[in-house]
């Protein structure tokens, strides 16, 4: 296994708390704090524990993959001349509406499998001509 990258968007824990507490673990990890949250890189196996440490925490906590290390050249400000990150808009939206969705997401039935859904048989090109040219 490789290592990895994780995104961390908090919706409840202040990323400094959040970052305090992945250091009294004393995990192996590389941890740049955000503005939202945090970025982790590792070890796969390392991560994925955190994230799920994390998730425990903070059950509304955004997690998704990132495909850069902190301090990528290629994403790094410093290195680009400043300014906002690509992407970094869309996560401010998301930040904003997190504590909704964390609430909504608790109120979820975790324990009980969601019901199968039945998708809707698929009409015929016959029925469809006569569908539009009744239009």
């Amino acid at each position: 296994m490789g290592k990895i990258t994780r995104l961390v968007v908090l919706s409840s824990e202040l990323p400094s708390d959040m970052h305090l507490l992945i250091y009294e673990l004393h995990a192996d990890v590389t941890i740049k704090e955000t503005c939202y949250g945090l970025l982790i890189h590792g070890e796969e196996v390392t991560v994925k524990a955190l994230v799920n440490t994390i998730r425990k925490i903070d059950p509304g906590a955004f997690i998704k993959e990132r495909g850069f290390v902190p301090g990528d050249p290629r994403r790094c400000r410093a290195d680009r001349g400043g300014g906002a990150r690509p992407g970094f808009y869309s996560i401010q939206k998301e930040y904003e509406i997190l504590p909704a969705l964390a609430s909504a997401i608790a109120e979820l039935p975790y324990k009980e499998a969601p019901a199968a859904t039945r998708k809707p048989e698929k009409i015929s090109v016959e029925r469809l001509r006569k569908i539009v040219e009744a239009e």
